[in-house]
């Protein structure tokens, strides 16, 4: 098996694997009630996928690093506010956004592995 098909299946599986946690913990009406941040968490999913594989700002692995912990610390905050500010508990919000990250991610890798070609700094190995 070459490297682009192991991503396609390790990410693909991954995606499902987030969608149906997601699911499984608040149900597909739980899902339904935060549609929103679903949808929010699949286009972040995308935008952060595509701007690290395209190194589109041209960041050193510390830079990445630092990045990442910035966005988690950013997704947590932002569960914080949407529970704050709406009637949704906790649950709910991280299992919505379990599951736009999951469709984000298969919509993501569809595109980038099925229909175009896995980007090489993906298939990379960085030692």
């Amino acid at each position: 098996m070459d490297a682009a098909r192991r991503v396609v299946l390790f990410e693909g599986g991954m995606g499902v694997v987030w969608i149906a946690l997601g699911a499984l913990n608040v149900g597909v009406a739980g899902l339904r009630e935060a549609w929103w941040v679903a949808l929010a968490a699949a286009v972040a999913t995308v935008a952060v996928t595509y701007t690290d594989e395209h190194d589109l700002f041209g960041w050193d692995d510390w830079q990445r690093y630092a990045a990442a912990v910035v966005g988690v610390v950013a997704a947590a905050v932002a569960v914080g506010l949407v529970v704050l500010a709406t009637s949704l508990v906790v649950l709910t919000v991280v299992s919505a956004g379990l599951a736009g990250m999951g469709a984000g991610l298969l919509c993501y890798r569809f595109v980038y592995g099925v229909v175009r070609p896995v980007p090489q700094s993906r298939l990379d190995v960085r030692e």
